[in-house]
């Protein structure tokens, strides 16, 4: 994963920090090439030229297709992963943190149509070895998203037990993704945006809006 904008890139030399850029120019064309033809269809050589690179210096970065791959869909996991938490983090109010929440997972996928069908190829598709080793990266995020919601229901029952985090949280996630699948496959009259002052009147009768 490209770090070359943490702290630790003021002290890389100047051969590290090109060789850095190199690589995420790359792992940014390998993803709108996958995005755009699907992980089947695209090559090493027409992600080599959106990058403006020969195909031997992506081989350099990335010993095959399968790993470059691999390596997209982990490092679009990882931005979701962190712009979520960055969303919630400086809220005060559990109102405010659930209203985050749900915005920020519902622009993702609106903005980001074209990585939720990469997930799709990836585990409904016979893709050696690939499908299995992101299956349990997925697995950790969910896990992860639901630990923040678990702790949003916390934080607002307090000292009661007005709701359960967990049945919350499932219920939550799960309109979020049939929301995805369904903006995916085309079955929605609005876009996933549309659906955040539904989702919090119903968790919450009524109480916030977006």
């Amino acid at each position: 994963m490209v770090q070359n904008k943490n702290a630790g890139s003021d002290r890389m030399s100047r051969k590290e920090k090109e060789t850095a850029l190199r690589r995420e120019g790359i792992l940014l064309a390998a993803r709108q090439t996958f995005e755009s033809d699907g992980y089947f269809n695209a090559t090493m050589a027409q992600i080599a030229t959106r990058a403006e690179f020969g195909v031997g210096t992506l081989y350099q970065f990335f010993p095959s297709k399968q790993q470059l791959f691999a390596e997209v869909i982990l490092v679009g996991i990882e931005q979701f992963k962190q712009g979520l938490k960055d969303a919630i983090a400086e809220k005060t109010s559990w109102q405010d943190e659930l209203r985050a929440f749900v915005s920020y997972q519902l622009v993702w996928i609106e903005k980001n149509p074209e990585f939720h069908r990469l997930l799709y190829e990836i585990f409904y598709s016979p893709i050696p070895d690939l499908a299995s080793y992101i299956f349990e990266i997925y697995k950790d995020i969910h896990k992860e998203t639901m630990g923040l919601l678990q702790n949003i229901f916390a934080h607002a029952n307090g000292n009661d037990e007005r709701f359960d985090p967990d049945l919350m949280s499932l219920m939550i996630l799960g309109m979020i993704h049939v929301i995805g699948d369904s903006w995916f496959l085309s079955m929605l009259n609005k876009t996933p945006t549309n659906y955040i002052p539904g989702i919090l009147r119903v968790i919450t009768g009524g109480e916030i809006s977006e």
